[in-house]
């Protein structure tokens, strides 16, 4: 579950079979087993954090987010795929009918013998960052007379931009995620969240992460989750079903973290639960991702004086002037580009190959997920 996808660079980071949008392209699992209607999500062509990056993990490969659904009234678990970890669990891949995948929506479709049918719809829509979303429905349809209650579960293996181990941080509906303010990197419970979770690299790029995702459990009308919990994935996928149990203690994200799969780094990943009465309620939950913040913060870029061909620039975020380390900054002078330079934890970035540079030089940030591009420039000291 260690992350095996990075920073693309063209559309040719993105491997084949994906569905969805400029935005995000998802990936299911087609075949009627194993693992049928498994998914996994990537950036798409035009994500400002680039093509082809993790937002659950797998590089496009389905496999590590996964569902359960519990019968109540028979005490049997049903699980997506092959990992059955209790004696309670059974594989819906023999139930399997359909898997169809049609424009930007997969669905697959579940009849469980005697009991009852189960829809998963993955659905990519939007057009642009703000408005796109992969919204995950699953649909319980119970036709027997004493309609049973059910319990449902998503395990998503979130894997932000390279980082298996993204920290959140909560928020308000539709606020934005605010990279600078406290996260959680230890493992939490959130009971009846109405807001939005922010996943994000932090730990990848502590100082400036450089991609986001808002998860929110209420995509569905009336569906507020019973919790999202924050959890060490590689254990989670051990427990029953509603039965983990989370260590406010315990540090699931940081490098130091005792979280991992076989191999790599922290492994942290997302539960998210509901209950839901068959014979009284719309048994259907919903969960979405979208990009945030779902508009670029403000950066600022100031280009120094030229001394020997050499000039310095910094980038810092707008609204509260810290630095942007980590950030491309593309050095342009006599009508050429000069260099290619990342900033420093400073957010200082130095070119040295300023040739034609006395008549004035332009420097530029292109912009990401996170921070909206900038653009400056300097030229020869003033004379006092």
């Amino acid at each position: 579950m260690t992350t095996s996808t990075s920073s693309g660079t063209s559309a040719a980071a993105l491997p084949p079979g994906g569905f969805g949008n400029d935005i995000f392209q998802a990936y299911v699992n087609g075949r009627e087993r194993p693992g049928a209607g498994e998914f996994t999500v990537l950036t798409g062509e035009r994500n400002p954090a680039g093509p082809g990056r993790d937002v659950l993990y797998g590089g496009g490969v389905p496999g590590t987010s996964f569902l359960r659904v519990a019968d109540l009234g028979t005490g049997r678990v049903y699980v997506q795929g092959q990992l059955l970890t209790h004696s309670d669990e059974v594989s819906l891949d023999p139930s399997v009918r359909t898997v169809r995948v049609d424009g930007a929506e997969s669905v697959t479709r579940w009849s469980v013998t005697d009991a009852f049918d189960l829809e998963q719809r993955v659905a990519v829509s939007g057009t642009t960052v703000a408005d796109s979303r992969v919204t995950v429905t699953t649909k319980v349809t119970d036709s027997r007379p004493d309609r049973h209650r059910f319990r449902i579960e998503y395990l998503w293996d979130t894997a932000i931009a390279g980082d298996d181990g993204p920290v959140v941080q909560l928020g308000a509906a539709g606020a934005p995620y605010r990279p600078f303010d406290p996260v959680h990197s230890t493992e939490e419970t959130f009971d009846r969240p109405t807001g939005d979770l922010a996943v994000a690299d932090r730990y990848a790029h502590p100082d400036a992460p450089t991609l986001a995702v808002a998860v929110s459990g209420t995509a569905h009308p009336g569906a507020v989750p019973d919790r999202i919990q924050y959890v060490c994935l590689p254990e989670a996928v051990f427990a029953p079903i509603g039965g983990y149990v989370t260590d406010p203690a315990r540090d699931i994200s940081s490098p130091a973290s005792n979280c991992r799969a076989t191999t790599g780094g922290p492994d942290s990943g997302l539960l998210l639960l509901w209950s839901r009465d068959a014979a009284q309620d719309d048994a259907t939950v919903a969960a979405t991702l979208r990009m945030t913040p779902a508009t670029p913060l403000g950066s600022t870029l100031r280009a120094g004086p030229v001394s020997l061909s050499r000039a310095t620039a910094t980038l810092t975020d707008t609204a509260t002037g810290r630095p942007l380390p980590g950030r491309l900054l593309i050095f342009t002078s006599g009508g050429r580009e000069r260099c290619r330079i990342t900033t420093d934890p400073s957010g200082r970035a130095t070119c040295d190959a300023l040739l034609g540079g006395l008549l004035g030089y332009d420097v530029d940030f292109p912009g990401d997920a996170i921070w909206a591009g900038a653009h400056a420039h300097g030229g020869l000291p003033r004379e006092s």
